[in-house]
């Protein structure tokens, strides 16, 4: 019996015990109500109306105290006494502790201590201890946001309300404040900094500025804000295989939004390697970038024509992808040394690009009979910008290297020309060469009397040229720097001085007009030197320009000369051979550059005749052409009219029509004793 009263004894005494603690912990939470609603918010308010009134908080960081008044009663919590946040605080004893317990806004909205505060789920608040922000809660991080941080303190208004630090236009400047200090992103190695920055110039920043709605690519929907891809209070890191912005969510985070472009990439190439789990599949980002995502037409957007070849390139001219995916090699290459290439390059956006051909979201393979670069659909692809083009589009690779394997005739013509002008460049330089050091042993050489003011040959002239034939001479001139001063630039875009010329503003298009005005000269001259040749006169130089044996013994006899097997210089005629030589790779260099340029500039229509392939090879002879008659040109034609010795530096008949007799003489000896020996006078043979 003494036993049990005993138990019974320290039962009640421990039941006392908790009961007063209890009380005593009521009394302590509970709110007095020995003020009333407005003596209490004024009591508070005689230190905390206070513009300048600071404290500090558990780390010792120096935090203003001051409350707003008019900010708290417009807000949420308005109606609600202090003390029903502040539980520890007595109003009827302040000043109170320097120290205060921090609030708990779970105790209203999710213990329901207080019946009217509006309910939250279990799950939001699960979502957000899991988080990012509450794992660094947890961790007792000092600069971990906490629900006041983002929501407000005592200003606190509903989402919908445009004045609410969540409101969707106010998001990214309340994420911001965290997210774009520097010394906050460092310590804590945040990967992404200056976002606000990045956001406000992006697309979606803009339309959110301007307060606008998606129309083409997101209709009806508001611009994206940091919670629409990041989450809201569930916000996890990108490298967590289950946040919304990690890697693998990427297409259906942006999806969201735009629909109908994720509908069109999962049916790609693209979304079908994402949906088989190819983890280097590029999602959204890859493409348009994160925070500073800019529409296609800005010009500093990853995906607009400027940059679209760079950041396709990426991952089409990644080796380890090429090599593990299988993925075509030389894209990129052979696309630079496209016409379409070369003028992307330099400013040019409206030729075609990656996703003129290819598609954007909707790519598929060229095997696919949907694909636009199909066989099938290339008439139709590549007509949307030449209107009319052949079938031949599709007979030959639009991507083309020219490889021996690929394309054995555009290789063997490539190899053709460069062995070609390889060889008759080093014929020119050393029979150049072999010329002037004859020259200068007093030997036979093609050099000439450097005319002295007391020689009377020197004072009269022989008609050269006649004025038709100069004029020819100098449209001639006119086209051909033309062309070349246009079209070089194409055949080395990567040169010094190409990009000099292309760097000006709309010195592309120039460019193109430049050149199809020379071209247009060159075959107006080539009609008018063919009516030319039906003249007399052009009979009858027609005819001493005819090959004979006596040019190929002329020049086996000057190299005789050169090698000092023979001091007899050959006598020529009124062309010698070399003068032959230039005429007739004049008359071909025309003939094929008209032809092969008239295929590349009505391009549509040719293709209507020839294959692809074909049409390559005619842009390859025609570059070659072009190299090989401004070599010519310059090294041989320079040489032998203006530069050799006895007329450096200009031999004025080009303008004159006229040479001197004493020249006259000496380079055409045979015309002079056919004019002169036969009957005829000096005064005949000028001219005059």
């Amino acid at each position: 019996m003494g036993r049990f009263c005993r138990w019974l004894t320290w039962m009640l005494l421990a039941a006392w015990v908790i009961a007063v603690t209890a009380t005593g912990e009521t009394q302590r939470r509970l709110p007095s109500a020995s003020l009333a609603w407005e003596q209490e918010v004024r009591a508070c308010q005689k230190c905390h109306a206070d513009p300048h009134l600071v404290g500090y908080d558990l780390w010792g960081r120096k935090r203003s105290v001051f409350v707003d008044e008019q900010a708290f009663r417009r807000s949420v919590h308005g109606k609600l006494r202090c003390t029903h946040c502040h539980s520890d605080i007595n109003p009827t004893k302040l000043p109170h502790p320097r120290h205060t317990q921090e609030v708990q806004c779970g105790r209203c909205h999710l213990e329901r201590q207080l019946p009217q505060a509006p309910p939250f789920q279990v799950a939001l608040f699960k979502s957000y201890a899991d988080s990012v922000h509450g794992e660094a809660v947890a961790r007792g991080d000092p600069h971990a946001p906490r629900c006041a941080d983002c929501h407000g303190h005592h200003d606190i208004l509903p989402a919908r309300d445009p004045r609410s630090h969540v409101n969707r236009r106010n998001i990214p400047s309340t994420c911001s404040r965290c997210h774009s200090d520097a010394g906050l992103v460092e310590w804590h190695q945040i990967p992404k900094g200056e976002t606000l920055f990045y956001y406000e110039r992006s697309v979606h920043g803009q339309l959110l500025r301007k307060g606008v709605v998606g129309r083409k690519s997101a209709p009806g929907k508001p611009p994206a804000v940091c919670t629409d891809c990041h989450g809201v209070h569930g916000i996890r890191p990108a490298t967590d295989p289950n946040a919304k912005v990690a890697r693998p969510h990427v297409p259906e985070t942006c999806g969201q939004c735009h629909q109908r472009i994720f509908r069109e990439w999962r049916q790609s190439v693209h979304g079908q390697a994402w949906a088989s789990g190819v983890k280097e599949a590029p999602v959204c980002t890859d493409c348009h970038g994160e925070h500073a995502i800019r529409s296609p037409h800005d010009p500093t957007s990853l995906v607009h024509p400027q940059h679209i070849v760079a950041t396709c390139s990426k991952c089409h001219e990644n080796q380890r992808l090429q090599r593990r995916l299988g993925l075509p090699t030389l894209r990129l290459a052979t696309y630079r040394t496209s016409y379409h290439g070369i003028l992307n390059r330099y400013g040019v956006t409206e030729v075609a690009h990656c996703a003129s051909c290819h598609g954007a979201h909707n790519i598929l393979p060229s095997s696919d009979p949907r694909s636009p670069v199909h066989p099938n659909n290339l008439p139709k692809t590549c007509g949307r910008c030449h209107p009319g083009i052949g079938k031949g589009v599709a007979f030959g690779k639009v991507h083309f290297a020219g490889t021996r394997t690929e394309s054995p005739a555009y290789w063997f013509v490539k190899l053709l020309y460069q062995w070609f002008i390889v060889g008759l460049m080093s014929f020119f330089a050393l029979y150049i060469a072999l010329d002037i050091r004859n020259y200068l042993k007093g030997r036979p050489s093609h050099a000439v009397s450097r005319l002295r003011p007391d020689d009377p040959l020197g004072r009269e002239y022989v008609e050269r040229l006649t004025l038709n034939e100069r004029l020819q001479h100098l449209v001639l001139v006119i086209a051909f720097t033309l062309l070349v001063i246009s079209g070089m630039p194409l055949r080395y875009p990567e040169a010094g001085w190409a990009q000099w010329l292309l760097s000006f503003p709309g010195s592309a298009q120039w460019r193109s007009l430049l050149h199809r005005f020379g071209a247009i000269l060159l075959m107006g001259l080539m009609v008018w030197h063919i009516a030319y040749l039906l003249t007399p006169r052009g009979r009858e130089q027609l005819r001493h320009l005819r090959w004979t044996r006596k040019d190929f013994a002329d020049i086996g006899q000057m190299l005789r000369c050169y090698f000092g097997l023979s001091d007899e210089k050959p006598k020529f005629g009124r062309f010698n051979w070399v003068e032959k030589l230039e005429y007739y790779a004049v008359v071909w260099g025309t003939t094929v550059m008209v032809l092969t340029g008239l295929a590349l500039w009505f391009e549509a229509q040719a293709l209507t005749l020839l294959p692809l392939w074909v049409w390559h090879i005619a842009r390859l002879v025609h570059s070659y052409e072009a190299l090989l008659a401004f070599l010519t040109i310059i090294l041989w034609h320079l040489y032998h009219v203006h530069f050799k010795p006895g007329i450096f530096p200009m031999n004025p008949a080009w303008l004159t029509g006229k040479i001197s007799l004493r020249h006259w003489l000496e380079e055409h000896p045979l015309e002079a004793q056919e004019r002169l020996g036969n009957g005829g006078d000096r005064k005949a043979a000028k001219g005059d």
